[in-house]
């Protein structure tokens, strides 16, 4: 039982990144999908990524 304790909690913390990287992928004009599938699978480094490149200029904060 406590193991499935613990994959309940794993997708909930890779779920919380999930939608933490795509708040700032949709704050950096970045696209949202894949920054929200790279932070379920990849949340830390996602993250760390996405403060490191900052915001992308080249599109329009409309798009």
């Amino acid at each position: 039982m406590s193991q499935v304790i613990g994959y309940i909690i794993a997708i909930a913390i890779a779920v919380a990144f999930a939608l933490i990287c795509r708040t700032m992928a949709r704050s950096r004009n970045r696209s949202q999908n894949l920054w929200t599938v790279l932070g379920f699978f990849f949340p830390l480094i996602s993250l760390i990524i996405l403060l490191i490149m900052g915001n992308d200029k080249s599109k329009s904060a409309s798009a």
